[in-house]
């Protein structure tokens, strides 16, 4: 529960502190007094984004913190990545006039995704947008799941659709490519003829270059290594026949010094690195021999090659790996029959897997909206509604190209189901039935959320803190009790804390605060007080209305108020 909300520097509040308790918390105060600010302080640790005058005039920042008790280590759990301890969490944000905001949970910074799913695990804020979700038909679904506790079968619905939008998405980008890869067919076959008449090697043209080079220097090749072969083999004085000289005479005295034998055996070295360069000098010089039309050939290849690099903008060991990739990609579409039909029962088998969960979830639903529309006709009668009747329509919309086919028939499908569920309402007896948002009044509207959020609070999550500000909006005086009544009921489930303008409801709260605005010269400030006692009993007349301190409005408020007993309150302020 949440156990106290801290406010600093926000609009007209300089700094409050609230304590609240367990069951219904109840704030009153005079049109205008701040009371919704409260509520505003909670959308703020909720991430809402915070307004540029949302600063009280002269401050350089924000601050609001709240601290719940009680808190489930299994809801701590529910909150990756956060090493909260305990069984009490403090959450707060700080907001600079620049706009910045700095989020942290139990004094450790933290992102405002981190603070966001620890207030809205922990806190349900409800304005009057409760009635504006009421107007909008798609949110009429997520009552129903609610009520029903759907929770489960719709995770197995949304892994089964995340499955069948995946394969979906794997087939439509196949046929895209297929269809790229059909375009570009007679393109790849043309190309393919072309290089394969030209019938290029890796390599190739840098053996024709060196050809080429070789063939435009003959003349100076020859040269060089007819000199280059007579000087190391070939003359008298060659350096092979200077080797053998020197090695003679080295071997004429090794036998007596074996200095000489080591310098012999290098000898013998240089002779045989001389004759190994010599034998290449001769090879190459062979080599040499060609025919003019041996040029020809050499050049005109080259220009072949040359050409074909200028027509693909590559080189020719690049135009090989393209000519084999788009070869590889005809020979894909030469099965792209078989690899298709494998992606079509792919979407298939997950259309079967979204069918199935999803007619299980709309059997629920079917069954599930019958007892809602009992029980919120119920509800509502207890609430003056007498005549109204609420149902839940649950159908499903055709929708001939969906993947997805219950009973035979392609039907439409949505994040949340294969249904199309919309809340209708008969607000007379006698009169025609017709859609919630259309027919209801605001006051109408209040009620049914009331309703609705009873039914849905008690399959949810217990121990939620429900924050109502203003539900009694547009409902008549004579209507209190029993709207009182039913929050009683709400409260012995769940932690409320009730912004109210109605005495029956004020008077029904475990716990009340005051919210009054005070003006100071020149300044306003809005300070919160915990009531019991006469002072309670005041504020109760108060909201009566009449003349200020009549004995009748007082004795009202006390015979309202059924002699509770101080200790009952529970709630400390401290300004």
């Amino acid at each position: 529960m949440l156990a106290r909300l801290r406010i600093d520097n926000l609009a007209v509040v300089e700094s409050i502190v609230l304590d609240f308790a367990p069951g219904l918390n109840v704030l009153t105060g005079s049109t205008g007094a701040g009371k919704s600010l409260i509520l505003g302080a909670v959308n703020l640790l909720m991430g809402e984004r915070a307004a540029p005058d949302l600063l009280r005039r002269g401050a350089d920042d924000a601050f609001v913190e709240a601290t719940f008790a009680g808190v489930p280590r299994a809801r701590r759990e529910g909150w990756p990545g956060l090493a909260t301890t305990g069984d009490t969490v403090t959450v707060s944000r700080r907001i600079a006039r620049g706009g910045r905001s700095h989020a942290a949970v139990d004094g450790r910074a933290a992102t405002m995704k981190d603070l966001r799913a620890v207030c809205s695990s922990l806190l349900e804020p409800h304005g009057q947008n409760e009635q504006m979700r009421l107007r909008d038909p798609e949110s009429h679904v997520e009552y129903l799941d609610s009520f029903a506790a759907h929770a489960p079968l719709r995770h197995a619905y949304a892994d089964a659709l995340a499955g069948l939008r995946a394969a979906r998405a794997e087939l439509d980008g196949f046929d895209a490519e297929l269809s790229r890869m059909r375009e570009q067919r007679e393109l790849y076959l043309h190309r393919l003829e072309e290089i394969d008449r030209v019938a290029p090697r890796r390599g190739e043209k840098e053996e024709l270059e060196a050809a080429a080079r070789l063939m435009a220097n003959a003349e100076k090749f020859h040269a060089a290594l007819a000199d280059a072969c007579a000087v190391l083999y070939d003359d008298d004085t060659s350096a092979t026949a200077l080797i053998d000289r020197a090695r003679g005479r080295l071997a004429a005295i090794a036998p007596l010094d074996p200095r000489a034998e080591r310098i012999g055996e290098a000898v013998a070295q240089a002779a045989a690195l001389v004759a190994g360069a010599a034998l290449e000098a001769r090879s190459m010089l062979e080599a040499l021999e060609f025919e003019p039309a041996d040029v020809e050939r050499v050049q005109e290849r080259l220009d072949v090659l040359v050409r074909l690099e200028r027509r693909y903008q590559a080189t020719v060991d690049a135009i090989i790996v393209d000519q084999d990739a788009w070869r590889r990609a005809l020979d894909g579409l030469e099965d792209a029959g078989a690899a298709r039909r494998e992606r079509e029962r792919n979407v298939a088998e997950h259309a079967a897997a979204v069918a199935e969960r999803g007619a299980a979830l709309s059997e629920s639903r079917c069954r599930a909206a019958a007892a809602l529309g009992e029980r919120v006709t119920t509800t509502l009668e207890e609430l003056g509604m007498r005549g109204t009747s609420l149902r839940a329509d649950v159908a499903r919309s055709h929708e001939p190209a969906s993947d997805v086919r219950v009973d035979g028939q392609p039907v439409a499908v949505f994040d949340s189901g294969i249904d199309v569920v919309r809340l209708r309402i008969r607000t007379n007896a006698g009169e025609s039935e017709g859609a919630l948002e259309t027919i209801a009044s605001t006051g109408e509207l209040s009620r049914v959320a009331l309703a609705l959020k009873q039914l849905s609070a008690g399959a949810g999550a217990a121990g939620t803190t429900l924050i109502l500000d203003e539900i009694d909006a547009g409902v008549g005086a004579d209507l209190g009790n029993a709207l009182a009544e039913n929050l009683l009921a709400l409260a012995s489930r769940h932690q409320i804390i009730c912004i109210t303008h109605m005495p029956q409801i004020a008077a029904r709260g475990a716990t009340h605060l005051v919210v009054l605005k005070e003006t100071d010269g020149n300044r306003t400030r809005v300070r919160v007080r915990s009531v019991t006692d006469d002072e309670r009993t005041r504020e109760i007349a108060r909201m009566l209305g009449g003349e200020e301190g009549s004995e009748p409005r007082l004795a009202l408020a006390s015979e309202m108020l059924g002699g509770r007993r101080s200790s009952q309150s529970g709630t400390r302020v401290r300004p």
